[in-house]
């Protein structure tokens, strides 16, 4: 949920840019700024203030719960002062602690600031051209690491567009080179653009994202041979029980980032993670006959790093994971579904039998299906395990994976593919 909530965000900041940009004025944008960002940010109030270069001083006609008049503060004082002026982003879970906050306007409306979100919003050229604030989640939660580059994101756009608002300002005065100047800040709304689609790009992929741009949805697709593989760690419930939130996270952080490159390495898709459980494809959203051999081969990985992880915890004398892996390849059906909190996912019974194969695994091992194994089988040494009961699947044939076979091998423990394996999976793309 949070990562299609992120999503939703993205999709509304990509709106957000084109009406932004269609403002000619700095009022009227910075209304359009202050009303857009409370909403995106799932805030209760937000306020807008910009630096006075004549006076030095923070200036606002556009803050959501205080009269519509002029509001002019010292450079340097308050929260919004202390960011615009040292462009440090400051979020604050309890306003009320912060000894820069200044309770006067609480005590005269009867107002509760509790937490404030305050970041420096910059050019193109990293001049500070004010601070948006803003102020309490609707959720009564604090506002997390998510929100800041949420807010950072914004920010950027909203400096650009007020850069090409204070232009055309300008350009309506002095009409001379106005033709250079809007080709600048088309420029730079290109360069922004493109920062927000690469962060749509980074959740879905590409050919998904482009279509669900230029359609508002994209057409689910039926993949014949996909490989699914699942991975889990054992006792996760109870072992993190041991751990500090901030080190159970970290220790997360570290495998699934670690999963995350593999990804690209052996050309599969994330589809996503469900508390401790990691879960991708191969062969999908472009279709391929390598698939199988690529999950092995990044579950093998997968393993071997898990192991070096347990060597260094156990000499360190600390917890550490185990993990289970399963994969299995057959048809599945690919998309995304329904119109808001877009996130592209897999269906069928082969992501079903895949979760079973992890479920049913030993930590440590790569266990596969027979349906798997028949592809990979001439290059891989595997044990057969015989037909093992699966919850709700009655009993399938099993296979752990031992190794690369040796003369495909490129290293003496069989994890790494020589000249020969990667020629031969050329061949059959």
């Amino acid at each position: 949920m949070k990562q299609e909530k992120k999503v939703e965000k993205l999709s509304l900041l990509m709106d957000v840019a084109k009406s932004i940009m269609a403002e000619m004025d700095t009022i009227s944008l910075m209304t359009v700024i202050v009303g857009t960002v409370t909403k995106v940010m799932d805030a209760d109030r937000s306020s807008l203030f910009l630096i006075d270069k004549e006076t030095g001083e923070l200036w606002s006609l556009v803050a959501q719960g205080m009269s519509q008049s002029v509001i002019r503060l010292p450079m340097g004082k308050g929260i919004v002062g202390y960011v615009a002026q040292t462009g440090i982003t400051t979020n604050i879970p309890d306003a009320y602690e912060d000894d820069r906050f200044n309770k006067s306007f609480d005590l005269k409306t009867g107002y509760r600031t509790k937490s404030i979100l305050c970041m420096a919003m910059k050019n193109q050229h990293s001049e500070i051209l004010g601070a948006i604030q803003v102020l309490n989640k609707l959720d009564g939660t604090e506002f997390s690491e998510d929100d800041e580059d949420l807010l950072a994101a914004f920010s950027s756009l909203a400096g650009i567009s007020l850069e090409n608002v204070r232009a055309y300002e300008e350009l309506e005065k002095e009409k001379n080179s106005l033709e250079i100047k809007v080709q600048e800040r088309t420029k730079d709304l290109a360069e922004a653009k493109k920062q927000s689609d690469d962060l749509l790009l980074n959740i879905l992929p590409s050919a998904t994202a482009e279509e669900l741009k230029t359609n508002g949805k994209a057409t689910p697709r039926d993949y014949e041979v996909v490989s699914v593989l699942f991975t889990d760690f054992k006792g996760f419930t109870k072992k993190a029980e041991k751990l500090s939130p901030n080190a159970l996270i970290d220790e997360l952080d570290r495998c699934f980032y670690y999963f995350d490159g593999l990804m690209d390495k052996f050309h599969l898709e994330k589809i996503k993670t469900i508390g401790d459980a990691y879960m991708c494809a191969g062969g999908i959203p472009k279709a391929n006959k390598t698939n199988p051999f690529d999950a092995v081969l990044a579950g093998l990985e997968i393993q071997g790093f898990i192991l070096q992880m347990q060597e260094e915890k156990k000499q360190k004398q600390e917890l550490y994971w185990d993990v289970r892996l399963g994969i299995h390849t057959g048809p599945v059906v690919a998309g995304v579904v329904g119109m808001k909190k877009f996130a592209y996912d897999i269906w069928g019974d082969t992501v079903n039998t895949a979760s079973r194969m992890e479920s049913s695994g030993e930590v440590g091992k790569v266990n596969i299906s027979g349906a798997t194994y028949n592809f990979i089988k001439d290059f891989f040494d595997c044990t057969y395990r015989g037909k093992i009961p699966a919850k709700n699947k009655g009993e399938i044939d099993m296979y752990f994976v031992d190794r690369i076979k040796p003369e495909y091998s490129k290293d003496d423990l069989g994890k790494e593919p020589n000249e020969l394996f990667l020629q031969k999976l050329k061949e059959m793309k």
